[in-house]
């Protein structure tokens, strides 16, 4: 079997011919798993990615699970403009809806956020110590500030939250209705 699969022209194609006796075998296994490997890989990476339909054009989010074992994984929709740019004379004028686009527009990424600076917003001695010393957590999602920051981050959950509740009513010692999961 492991002969026919080494000698597949499918397979590996160039290779075949290169290596020749004991050494050449293991360097047929060698390149086969790797072949395998790499489309697992791509496999894995061609998750499903869920795409909706607005009055500007198509988008395209991504499928997050959730570390829970109540909530069910959640569909992101990052960096959807809710109006146009404020830069230049908009800037204080009230905003202007978002231009349409064609295509799919991909919101698989978390849009720039508006400039601040979150160390000298209020001062350190009145926020709870929980929150001062995740500050540094906080500023790596602020880096790259932009004027052009009216954006919404959408989460839309996947679970029948409807069939969920009328489960919970009907058997409330259930592991998935019980506040924590215990």
């Amino acid at each position: 079997m492991w002969r026919s699969l080494c000698r597949c022209p499918l397979l590996l194609p160039p290779f075949s011919q290169v290596t020749k006796g004991a050494a050449g075998w293991g360097a047929h296994l060698a390149l086969w798993i790797l072949g395998f490997a790499s489309a697992v890989v791509r496999m894995e990476s061609q998750a499903y990615s869920p795409t909706v339909n607005t009055h500007y054009g198509k988008l395209r989010g991504v499928r997050v699970p959730l570390p829970s074992e109540i909530l069910g994984p959640v569909d992101q929709y990052l960096g959807v403009p809710y109006a146009a740019p404020p830069i230049g004379d908009k800037r204080f004028l009230p905003p202007e809806p978002p231009p349409s686009w064609s295509g799919i527009r991909n919101a698989t990424h978390f849009p720039p956020v508006c400039p601040q600076n979150i160390h000298t917003a209020v001062p350190e001695i009145m926020l709870p110590i929980w929150f001062t010393s995740n500050l540094d957590i906080v500023a790596t999602y602020i880096q790259d500030p932009n004027e052009d920051c009216l954006y919404l981050n959408i989460y839309i959950p996947t679970e029948d939250v409807k069939r969920i509740s009328k489960e919970c009513a009907r058997k409330p010692n259930k592991k998935i209705c019980r506040k924590g999961g215990r």
